[in-house]
């Protein structure tokens, strides 16, 4: 696949190769447009950065597939440029809202092998990423079911008074909540340290897989 295909320049990460690290870098690609970038790129964290990848609106490019294929042209960039360093992670975010059913299911389990094997790791959300950032504020029910982004939606601006995926508000979902969020989100997994299933396949968010492991690199 070449760049054509997924409209973009080549990216970097802002730093030749060099034997000493001033902080880890966590790509992520996402089939989400705006929420994912928005909610990482406003954490302010020492020794760690993000680089969310664009994500393509409205062009059919938010398929499992394309966010693999976009996560490892990504990484093909930085490596070429000499710009990947130990302890630097590549992460797929993807929602079960769609694409997780019928004749897409197994395309999205091609998608998901095909992330794992090229060493990325994999955060799934049911239904959507929307229930990771409402745990940041609410105790979620094992069992309980939304049955749609519409739904989580609604919640979030129940508990919050206001919110607007497209333009998320500084302060909505502080680094102070992580914590609370990632010890709910690990409530609602039957085993939280050996998920069974690829994704949840209840109500869930393993996005807490990626907390967890930017909060141990940013002390």
């Amino acid at each position: 696949m070449g760049m054509s295909l997924l409209n973009r320049s080549p990216i970097s990460i802002g730093r030749a190769h060099r034997p000493t690290r001033d902080a880890r870098f966590f790509v992520v690609s996402s089939e989400d447009t705006y929420a994912p970038k928005q909610y990482l790129e406003q954490l302010s964290l020492p020794r760690v950065r993000f680089m969310v990848l664009p994500t393509p609106k409205d062009n059919g490019q938010s398929s499992p597939t394309h966010v693999v294929d976009r996560l490892k042209e990504a990484h093909a960039d930085v490596k070429q440029k000499g710009q990947i360093q130990d302890g630097d992670e590549f992460w797929v975010l993807i929602d079960t809202d769609h694409r997780f059913d019928g004749s897409h299911l197994q395309g999205t389990i091609e998608a998901l092998r095909t992330a794992r094997q090229a060493g990325f790791e994999v955060a799934v959300s049911n239904p959507c990423f929307e229930l990771w950032l409402l745990l940041h504020h609410v105790e979620i029910s094992v069992g309980h079911r939304f049955s749609r982004g519409d739904d989580l939606e609604k919640a979030l601006r129940d508990a919050l008074g206001s919110f607007v995926k497209t333009s998320i508000k500084p302060g909505q979902f502080p680094l102070s909540r992580v914590p609370d969020a990632i010890q709910r989100a690990k409530a609602l997994e039957t085993d939280p340290n050996d998920p069974a299933d690829p994704w949840p396949k209840a109500t869930g968010s393993r996005v807490y897989r990626l907390m967890e492991r930017v909060l141990g690199h940013a002390i």
